[in-house]
This record gives C-alpha cells, structure tokens and sequence, in this order.
C-alpha cells in the first residue's frame, strides 16, 4: 500500500522547513521541527516549528478527478528581549514562506522557487500569517502561517496522488 498524498506532502514540507538555517541565507536557525506536536517547547529549543494538517476538503472536477485542498498550518517561536516583537515574527513568518517555496536540494534563500512541491501537488497559496506574542518572565514572539495546498486525486481514492 503506498503512502497518503497528505502524509508525503507534510513530509516534504517538514524536510523543507528543516532547511532554515542563517547559511542557507534565512534570517533564523532553526533549531527543532516537529510535526503535530502537543507540548510546548523549551527555550533551548528556539526557534523551533510544529506544523500540521487540520483537514482535507474535496471537489469533483467536470473531468471526473478529485480536486483536494489540504489545509496546513505552520508554527515557529523564537524569543527576543532586544527587538520589537512584531519585527522578530515578521522575520519567521517569513522564513517559513520562503522555506517552504524551495527544494530540499537547492533550499538557500537564493535558490529558485518550487511552488508544486517537485511536481507533486498543483499549488500552494499562502493564506494567511498572524503573529503571537507573549508576556511575562521568558518573553516569546512567533507566527502562524496557514496554507492551501492544492493537488488531484482520481475519484474515491485516498491513499495516493493518482490511480
């Protein structure tokens, strides 16, 4: 049996994400990327991500294929005491864009765009970044970046990109 379409995809968004490091020409290193992660992380950790999928939704072309959108959400915390919260997480925020529009094998910030995830899905959009920012002793900043990414399925199947 083959793998999921959406698991294959949020692997490959996860190897790209893992790609940010200030070398590669992005603004942060990343130091932690997890997938579906239910605790928080410690401040060793940052920045750090967690990414996940909150669903699938399907629409049947005139074609007779399945039109999905897999709806994807990114998380990336960093701390600051120095600069302006909002500046920090527009920082991410955009990293996190950037990361995502490049190859596993080419993931500098310099490098090409790749918005079909090498072929393998029709489109990803960019919907939406909010910012988070928190109070208190250990002061944190972050963003959370959802997408649609688009791809196409023959009908009733779900387990992989085509029959």
């Amino acid at each position: 049996m083959t793998t999921p379409a959406a698991t294959s995809i949020l692997t490959e968004i996860g190897t790209r994400l893992a790609n940010i490091t200030k070398a590669n020409g992005y603004h942060n290193t990343v130091k932690k990327v997890d997938r579906a992660r239910l605790t928080p992380f410690k401040g060793h950790d940052l920045p750090a991500i967690n990414y996940w999928s909150t669903g699938m939704s399907n629409e049947r072309s005139v074609y007779n294929d399945d039109n999905r959108i897999l709806s994807v959400y990114v998380e990336i915390h960093g701390m600051t005491r120095d600069e302006p919260f909002v500046d920090v997480a527009n920082l991410m925020a955009s990293d996190v864009v950037t990361a995502i529009a490049r190859t596993d094998s080419a993931p500098k910030v310099s490098d090409d765009a790749d918005y079909d995830l090498t072929e393998t899905v029709s489109d990803m959009i960019l919907k939406d970044v909010s910012f988070i920012i928190s109070e208190g002793q250990s002061p944190w900043c972050g963003a959370l970046i959802s997408f649609d990414v688009l791809y196409q399925c023959s009908p009733f199947v779900m387990d992989n990109y085509s029959a």
